[in-house]
């Protein structure tokens, strides 16, 4: 078998490909090589974002070890957005690429540390959901978890996630005192055999097993990878019994607060919002939110070009899309470029809450790097300058289709699992939301999410007939504000359909209702019924 590792320059790689080499064909891949790896072990360089540099290295290959998105804060030192973009972006295009080339299997390293909020007296599985900090370290393999799962429901891919415990050797064991989280390097390199061994049920497959030591002073104790049923077969045999602590109170004692308690976020105090920053102010969505807004506060809007450019340029995205109207004072207007931290952190400096319209649809690289990345930026920028009210926008991510999708289903709630598959625009958005809700739940802010499909002037001729979820750009301003103006939310990340009240009963739309307190105003009933002819009365026929 030829099995590629990404990530290869780092010495997690090169150990485990010395390991791997007797048994198979490895192949390192990576932007460059500070020095040369064994003999029998062969290296491709380039960039992991670039799709022609990654179907390079996948040529000849039959499984993939994604070690990349592993390795930020712990095994390479890289910056954040490097790190997270590769982990993103890097992961949607390998597995793209592996679905074009015919490569059958995908092992992903991520990490247990996503459960280290648990204590250890809880008997955490594979089926518990993961807990991530905002810490890149965490950050990585979350996102490159959700996006090599989303993205496998396409085509014949067998994808398997390894959450990996502290990986390290005998030596280590020996100078350092015993961590409950350890597994043994050779542990691992069986893992990873097992994965390239196990045989799904069926394809797509998505799987995930917990990679640790075994033994009961393992704070996450094995259970499904271990199973006769899982049918993995992981037997490990480093339990690092030799260096327990001979006193029973050197371990962890039981946290009995309530769950709830325990993983409570520490929220950060609210304040009045006067002062509103909008970044992608230029765009149609942005441009209908700052008239809303204009007279009722001071607002900073932002967009990577001039507004007063994009106004005069007079060329809306759509057709009958609203054009933005620069403001005067004491209104600011700013080029802030969102892919940028430093841009971010600085327009940020001084607002009291955060609205963020922006949004690249079809560039490969842009969509990752503003619509993944950028949330990313202003989500940081919030927890930097104390701003609990951050209005995120997005698209509806469960109407495309694909393996479990939900095309025969009805009432779709917002929160139904979401559906992002290798769409870019929806998947990097997707994973852009999902950063809002890690940094939401962690710091406890006030994050509402609201998601559009269809937008439209009221004022044209209906387009498209018969769409089950659209809003009129009036009613997109008014959603907005009531997105920033609500006193509370139930928890501190929400996501809100956004859509005229429509009766096709496809989606449900009734938490805009009851947590925002909204209503849209325009019900575009010419796109859900037959106009009216010439012979025919609105009046309806009283009944004989």
């Amino acid at each position: 078998m030829h099995l590629l590792i990404t990530g290869g320059d780092s010495a997690l790689a090169r150990r485990l490909a010395t390991a791997l080499a007797p048994d198979l064909s490895i192949r390192l891949f990576d932007r460059a090589f500070t020095s040369s790896p064994a003999s029998e072990v062969e290296t491709v360089t380039g960039d992991p974002c670039d799709p022609a540099d990654v179907a390079r290295a996948l040529e000849g290959i039959d499984a993939i070890l994604h070690l990349a998105p592993y390795l930020p804060g712990r095994d390479r030192e890289a910056d954040d957005i490097t790190a997270l973009d590769e982990a993103t972006r890097g992961t949607f295009v390998l597995v793209n690429a592996a679905r074009e080339a015919g490569v059958a299997r995908i092992l992903l390293a991520s990490t247990l540390d996503l459960f280290d909020r648990l204590p250890a007296h809880y008997d955490v599985n594979e089926v518990w959901r993961p807990r991530p900090t905002p810490e890149i370290a965490q950050l990585c393999p979350w996102l490159a978890e959700l996006s090599l799962r989303e993205n496998a429901r396409r085509g014949q891919l067998q994808a398997i996630c390894l959450r990996l415990g502290q990986i390290i050797d005998d030596a280590h064991a020996a100078s350092h005192p015993f961590d409950p989280r350890w597994v043994h390097i050779d542990d691992v390199v069986h893992a990873i055999h097992c994965g390239l061994r196990y045989q799904p049920p069926h394809l797509p497959h998505w799987a995930v097993f917990h990679i640790m030591a075994p033994g009961p002073r393992a704070k996450i104790r094995l259970r499904y990878a271990i199973s006769a049923a899982a049918d993995f077969g992981y037997a490990p045999t480093h339990d690092f019994q030799a260096h327990w602590p001979t006193d029973p109170n050197a371990f962890t004692p039981r946290d009995n607060r309530p769950w709830r308690e325990i993983l409570a976020p520490r929220p950060m105090s609210s304040r009045p919002i006067r002062r509103v920053v909008i970044f992608g102010a230029g765009g149609p969505m942005g441009a209908v939110t700052t008239q809303e807004l204009s007279s009722s506060y001071t607002l900073r809007v932002t967009d990577v070009r001039p507004i007063t450019e994009i106004a005069a340029e007079a060329k809306p995205q759509s057709r009958g899309a609203p054009l933005p109207i620069p403001l005067a004072d004491p209104h600011e207007s700013r080029v802030v470029d969102v892919r940028d931290p430093v841009q971010v952190m600085t327009a940020v400096e001084g607002m009291d809450a955060i609205i963020n319209c922006t949004v690249v649809r079809p560039h490969p690289v842009n969509a990752f790097l503003v619509n993944t990345i950028g949330a990313y930026n202003v989500m940081r920028a919030a927890v930097a300058h104390n701003i609990r009210r951050v209005v995120h926008t997005g698209p509806l991510v469960q109407h495309l289709k694909g393996m479990g999708d939900h095309s025969g289903d009805y009432d779709l709630h917002v929160d139904a699992p979401p559906r992002p598959y290798d769409h870019l625009y929806i998947h990097s958005k997707y994973l852009g939301t999902e950063i809002c809700r890690v940094f939401a739940e962690y710091y406890g802010l006030e994050v509402p999410a609201l998601l559009f499909m269809n937008l439209y002037n009221p004022e044209m001729p209906a387009p498209v007939p018969h769409c089950s979820f659209m809003i009129s750009w009036p009613d997109t301003g008014r959603a907005l504000r009531r997105g920033l103006e609500v006193t509370s939310l139930p928890s501190p990340f929400e996501m809100v359909n956004i859509s005229a009240d429509l009766p096709h009963g496809r989606y449900d739309f009734d938490k805009a209702r009851t947590l925002l307190n909204w209503q849209p105003r325009d019900g575009l009933e010419e796109f859900w019924q037959e106009p009216v002819t010439s012979n025919e009365t609105t009046t309806a026929s009283p009944v004989r």
